[in-house]
């Protein structure tokens, strides 16, 4: 199984990690725990989140951790979440739990998610992970939840390659769904997001660098190197970001 990379990203403080947002010119972030389950990943968890992003109110926005395989203990923790820790949203990683994003064991924490208003971000890609199957990974399955679920706010994670038109098409076709650039914008490929960002989905398409492993200068020059245009640029960089955060009063 090819892995991303062979060298871990240098460890932060939190405090040297908002100084590098300053750097970036970096107004606001999303923070996302991480319950991945049978990943091997490190996991990040809700406590965590939720007092960064306390520490640093009005620019950390924390999303929850959710594992993919805990039943009605994850949707439990969805309103632990969002209630209680006072986090925006969660962050779900099917493949953790050998699922795709259809799978209908985790329709309760969708349906939980869509009862609490709040947004669900979901991985996607080809999840170089042992274990994990690559239809687990396909951004397809989402059109069901899509269907579902139609008033669930939706963000296709890791912009959804190598399934780059789909991805296009998902966002297209359903009014809450979004798609981030973080961490294979460079691939063959993605050339379609721009075209796709200067035509039919102008709002739809998020910045994230997927940091620490993709430090945030290198994903905003990958992003830069596809042709958009530059009010499409700025959109993917700022407005549409700020706009959906506005959305959930962030």
């Amino acid at each position: 199984m090819r892995k991303l990379g062979t060298t871990a990203p240098a460890s932060r403080t939190l405090a040297e990690w908002i100084i590098e947002l300053d750097d970036q010119g970096v107004e606001k972030v999303v923070f996302a725990g991480r319950q991945s389950a049978n990943t091997g990943s490190n996991d990040v968890t809700n406590e965590y989140v939720s007092e960064a992003a306390h520490r640093y109110p009005g620019r950390i926005v924390g999303l929850a951790g959710i594992n993919p395989s805990g039943g009605m203990s994850s949707v439990r923790e969805v309103g632990r979440a969002i209630n209680e820790l006072k986090l925006s949203g969660i962050a779900l990683d099917p493949f953790g739990g050998s699922m795709a994003p259809n799978d209908r064991r985790l329709y309760p924490i969708y349906s939980k998610c869509a009862e609490l208003e709040v947004p669900v971000v979901v991985t996607t890609g080809p999840l170089p992970f042992a274990g994990a199957r690559l239809a687990h990974g396909s951004v397809v399955t989402l059109d069901d939840v899509a269907c579902d679920f139609p008033e669930l706010t939706i963000v296709v994670d890791h912009t959804g390659w190598p399934w780059v038109n789909e991805a296009i098409a998902l966002a297209f076709r359903h009014e809450n769904v979004y798609i981030d650039t973080s961490f294979y914008m460079h691939l063959p490929g993605c050339e379609q997001f721009a075209h796709a960002a200067n035509s039919i989905i102008p709002d739809k398409l998020i910045f994230a660098s997927g940091y620490p492993v993709v430090p945030i200068a290198k994903a905003y020059a990958d992003l830069s190197a596809l042709p958009f245009t530059p009010e499409a640029l700025e959109a993917v960089r700022y407005g549409n970001a700020k706009r959906l955060l506005n959305k959930f009063g962030c």
